[in-house]
């Protein structure tokens, strides 16, 4: 499996550590200790002690040799559905709309990534007039009745799952397009990486970032330290990462090794 093939860097911390172990659990259904240790780096018994924790606060299930999930296989899917992403963590995103929001100007160009958290930033723009660019078609639905936005819909294929459109025709939209602005959110972000699930999305999401003069990514605070299957961007190249106030120190003092953190 490629999400296993990779081993990840020795010497994180141990809050991180233990996020990646659930996150693992959650994903293959069941995790052997040495099949842990050799994805973390890390020894056998710090992966046990490891495991006798997360076991005590209900996080996992410890069995003979490992752990496995508590989440049934069908709801530890880590790409869900674009209506079941809207009621998850929905305060926190709030939160970081209204920051996201605050951060355009009047006159600016902005990209609106795909995302419950940046469809979400449509709702504080305000009367500002503005150019939005974006590639989700929820985005495109919230602004289009909007006098004060000149809209543009990035054509391509359409993934109903998400609500997003991308490939090829996407990206040659979007090939000549500069903006002032852009703003996205991730499935997770392991310092320094950031990271998205689908391979041609997280292409697309790559180079809408490259067309920014500032790129800011948001994410709530349960993306940290957590990964995914591929990693589009680093978070040197970001201006910004807007999140929530449930970021933990740990989680934060990691980030801003790289660049500004805002909640």
């Amino acid at each position: 499996m490629l999400f296993l093939s990779w081993r990840r860097e020795a010497g994180m911390l141990k809050v991180q550590r233990q996020e990646e172990l659930v996150r693992l659990c959650n994903t293959t259904g069941l995790l052997t200790v040495n099949e842990a240790a050799e994805i973390l780096g890390t020894s056998p018994m710090t992966i046990r002690r490891d495991m006798e924790e997360l076991a005590k606060d209900g996080r996992i299930e410890r069995v003979r040799g490992g752990a496995r999930s508590i989440v049934p296989m069908a709801q530890a899917e880590r790409e869900y559905p674009h209506e079941k992403k809207r009621s998850q963590h929905s305060s926190e995103k709030q939160h970081i709309a209204q920051i996201a929001a605050g951060l355009i100007n009047e006159g600016d160009a902005v990209f609106l990534g795909a995302g419950t958290t940046c469809e979400l930033i449509t709702q504080y723009l305000g009367e500002k007039s503005l150019s939005v660019v974006t590639n989700s078609l929820s985005a495109f639905e919230l602004l289009k009745s909007n006098p004060n936005i000149e809209l543009y819909l990035l054509g391509g294929l359409y993934r109903p799952k998400t609500s997003v459109l991308y490939g090829h025709l996407t990206e040659e939209a979007l090939s000549s397009l500069s903006v002032d602005k852009v703003f996205f959110g991730v499935n997770g972000i392991c310092a320094p990486d950031v990271m998205g699930h689908n391979v041609d999305i997280s292409n697309l999401q790559r180079m809408a970032l490259d067309k920014g003069r500032k790129r800011y990514i948001l994410a709530d605070s349960s993306k940290f330290f957590r990964r995914d299957l591929f990693t589009f961007y680093s978070l040197e190249q970001i201006d910004a990462v807007i999140t929530d106030p449930g970021i933990t120190p740990e989680q934060r003092a990691a980030c801003e090794e790289y660049t500004q953190v805002m909640c």
